[in-house]
Order: C-alpha cells, then structure tokens, then sequence
C-alpha cells in the first residue's frame, strides 16, 4: 500500500508553479525512507521530517492530558520544526542557485 501512495502521490504545486523547491518538498519521500528504515536517506530528502513527527505527538499527547505547560512545549517544538523547515529550503535553493546542489 505504500508503494501505491507514493508512486501517486501528486506533485508539489509550490514547486509546478514557482520551480523552486518549498519547505516541505521531500517530506513525502523522507516517510517513506523513514518506514523502510532509511533514516539517513530520509534526513537527506527532508530533515524537518523527525521533528514534524515529535511535534505531532506532542501535540496529540497535550490534547489527550492537558498538561497547564504542554502548550508552551508544542509551541516550541513547532517553532523548532519550522526553523529547520526553512534552514533546509534556503540551503537547499543557495546550492542549486550556486551550481552545488
């Protein structure tokens, strides 16, 4: 099944209408390395993967307990995985602008 939905998974609209990578561009192929047991192609295709997980358990957790300081913490942890997001996607552009990547 998860062949299925990664051979038709649609392309990334971002990157059909602008050419240029968005952050989130790898992060289907990241999962499925990730569940083939692939964590360094998975890093690879999208380091924001592992923290956009953590952050989602998080944030279900919270939901479940309510603990009076988890909203801080899935706030930060959002915050971290969106940093890490935008880091890769501008190192990401600065290579393929610069001829590297």
């Amino acid at each position: 099944m998860l062949e299925w939905i990664r051979d038709n998974s649609p392309p990334c609209m971002f990157q059909s209408v602008f050419g240029i990578d968005c952050p989130g561009c790898g992060m289907t192929r990241a999962f499925f390395a990730l569940m083939r047991g692939d964590l360094a192609s998975s890093l690879a295709y999208n380091p924001a993967l592992i923290p956009f997980m953590i952050t989602i358990v998080a944030l279900f957790i919270q939901l479940k307990i309510k603990h009076p300081k988890g909203g801080i913490t899935v706030m930060w942890l959002f915050i971290v995985t969106t940093a890490v997001a935008v880091i890769n996607c501008s190192v990401k552009q600065y290579l393929t602008i610069s001829g590297q990547f």
